[in-house]
This record gives C-alpha cells, sequence and structure tokens, in this order.
C-alpha cells in the first residue's frame, strides 16, 4: 500500500496540471501573453510564459474565411497589429473547437474593434451585443472602409449578419438607404446594386423609404 502512495500522488498532480492547460482556465482573467502566430483575421496562437501555447479567437468579429474576399487582408492586417507583440488576452469563453475566446488588447488598442472600425470584420452578433463593435462596424459601413465600399466583393460574413440583424441594425446608422426611382426598390448602401445609375434617392429611414412606395431589396436587406 505504500508503494501505491508516491504513484497516486504523481496521477494526482499530474491530472491538476492537465486541468490548468486547458483553456478554460483562462475565462474571465486577464493574461498576458506574446502572439506568436496568426492563422487568419480573427484567429492567433498566442504564448504565455513560459511554454503554454493557447490558440484564441477574438470575440466579438468574424473576419473573411481562407479563399473569401478580403481575407488575406484581414489577416496582413492582424499581423501587423499583434504578431511578436505583448499583449493582453481577456478571456471570454471556449468554443466548440476548444479555442479560448478572447478579446486581445494590444498598445492599448482593442484588436476586435480595430478590425471592425477597418472594414475587415463583421459583428458577430450571434455571440456579441457589444455597443462599441456595433459602433465600431456603423462607422467602418459610413467611411466605405474595406470590404464595406459600394463596389467591394463581400465576404460570406456580410450577408449572414445583414440577414440575421434586426432592420434598424440592418440599416447602418448614419448611412440610410438609397431608393432605385425606376424599380421603386431601396438598398443598403453596402448593398451590391446600390450603385445603379438610377439610385439617387436617400431616406434616413427603412419605414421613411416604405412609406414612399419604395419596397426593400430581396437580397441584402431582411424583409
Amino acid at each position: 500500500m505504500q508503494r501505491l502512495l508516491p504513484v497516486l500522488g504523481l496521477v494526482a498532480v499530474s491530472v491538476h496540471f492537465a486541468g490548468a492547460q486547458r483553456p478554460i482556465d483562462l475565462v474571465n482573467r486577464h493574461t498576458l501573453a506574446e502572439v506568436v502566430g496568426v492563422t487568419d483575421g480573427d484567429t492567433v496562437d498566442v504564448l504565455i510564459k513560459p511554454d503554454r501555447r493557447v490558440r484564441v479567437r477574438l470575440h466579438g468579429v468574424d473576419a473573411p474565411e481562407s479563399a473569401e474576399p478580403f481575407s488575406q487582408q484581414a489577416r496582413n492586417f492582424t499581423r501587423v497589429l499583434v504578431f511578436s507583440k505583448s499583449v493582453t488576452i481577456s478571456g471570454r469563453d471556449v468554443d466548440t473547437y476548444g479555442r479560448l475566446v478572447a478579446r486581445i488588447i494590444v498598445d492599448g488598442t482593442d484588436v476586435s474593434t480595430a478590425l471592425l472600425s477597418a472594414g475587415l470584420a463583421c459583428h458577430y452578433r450571434r455571440y456579441s451585443d457589444d455597443p462599441k463593435l456595433e459602433a465600431a462596424e456603423e462607422e467602418a459601413r459610413m467611411a466605405a472602409r474595406g470590404f464595406w465600399a459600394p463596389s467591394a466583393p463581400k465576404p460570406a460574413c456580410v450577408a449572414r449578419e445583414t440577414a440575421g440583424a434586426k432592420p434598424e441594425v440592418s440599416r447602418a446608422v448614419g448611412s440610410g438607404f438609397v431608393g432605385n426611382t425606376n424599380s421603386h426598390v431601396f438598398h443598403l448602401p453596402t448593398c451590391r446594386n446600390a450603385s445603379c445609375k438610377n439610385c439617387t434617392r436617400k431616406f434616413v429611414t427603412r419605414q421613411e423609404a416604405e412609406r414612399a412606395g419604395f419596397r426593400p431589396a430581396g437580397d441584402c436587406i431582411p424583409r
């Protein structure tokens, strides 16, 4: 029996150590780390000293996937912002792939907010209702930055978030709507047909457009 005690003690220590290495122990904590890899615009690898490597999914944003429009620009943006730099990760959750979902702060800049402001990611409203992130996306839309430029190809997140958002969120505050005076269809400024030659009528709200006899574009505005 005495011979088993050291073995049992070793097993207990091993189990405790393994548990401490799971990302769940970083949730609801602020942790210093160094970014050692950038997979894409919203996914990075960090090193927590002395030798713990953790994959982090940025909270509240969805950047274009590989091969989608602006995927390379989003990855390069994140890489320039954080690679080989000391950052603070604020754990929020662990996703179904075992990645730590977190906000990352570098030199006082929130990376999720920066990506949205640059027009290189969508606000992931399914998992976030952060008004700061919402405002950052709206700012990018109004300024037509990144993939929000009217003629720019759109990654998949644009269609998903537009379809899933409430009308008052989808209208891009400050940008309003543009109406086609020939077809009487109105569009968001980010819709693919918003730059047509007859799209000259401006509306502040969806209700205003509908009262004027215009109907929403079925390809980019939820009914």
